[in-house]
């Protein structure tokens, strides 16, 4: 919802914020910053957005070897609950053990898919994630990880979700602030 009211009120908003500077050059590297961050975060969006597809693929294709009806379903489900750090797949599990409580006649076999999915998102969201994010926003993985440990530490689920939004915001404003200078060695 915050997403549609805001893509709504973009461009008010905006003018709004720019009014708020006296200064033309402060204009001018304020509409910069902004337009980075927006570039930017539509890259992690986009990126996050392929990875959870190609998680929702591989739910569906383990759902569909593994018995359990409608896999594409479990796949869509999938996708859509891990933009939810942490709360997302936990749910995702408890909904793959129920499932296959009730369609295998044991124990061990119903889970099979609920500890597949967790060794597949611990591997997403603690190795690929980052270093796949870390590359397209040319973020370090290792920030990226740090930020991710911390906002969770500080803000739980929520934090998590926000870590690497707002690292990507810190990082473009403060290389706005702060540009790189060309250091240029004596030959």
């Amino acid at each position: 919802g915050t997403l549609m009211f805001f893509l709504v009120g973009q461009f008010e908003l905006r003018a709004g914020l720019v009014s708020l500077f006296a200064e033309r050059d402060a204009k001018l590297r304020f509409l910069k910053i902004m337009n980075d961050v927006e570039k930017n975060l539509t890259g992690y969006l986009l990126v996050v957005t392929m990875i959870n597809a190609g998680l929702g693929v591989i739910v569906a294709l383990g759902a569909f070897l593994l018995g359990f009806p409608n896999p594409a379903t479990f796949g869509l489900l999938a996708a859509l609950l891990n933009y939810v750090p942490y709360v997302g797949p936990a749910v995702m599990v408890v909904v793959l053990f129920g499932v296959g409580l009730v369609t295998f006649p044991s124990l061990g076999h119903a889970l099979v898919a609920p500890i597949g999915f967790v060794a597949l998102t611990t591997a997403e969201g603690h190795f690929i994630t980052p270093t796949i994010v870390g590359r397209r926003i040319t973020l370090n993985p290792l920030l990226i990880f740090i930020a991710l440990a911390f906002w969770t530490w500080m803000w739980g689920p929520v934090g998590a979700f926000l870590a690497a939004p707002l690292s990507i915001v810190g990082l473009v404003v403060f290389n706005h602030l702060f540009p790189h200078d060309d250091v240029k060695l004596p030959d």
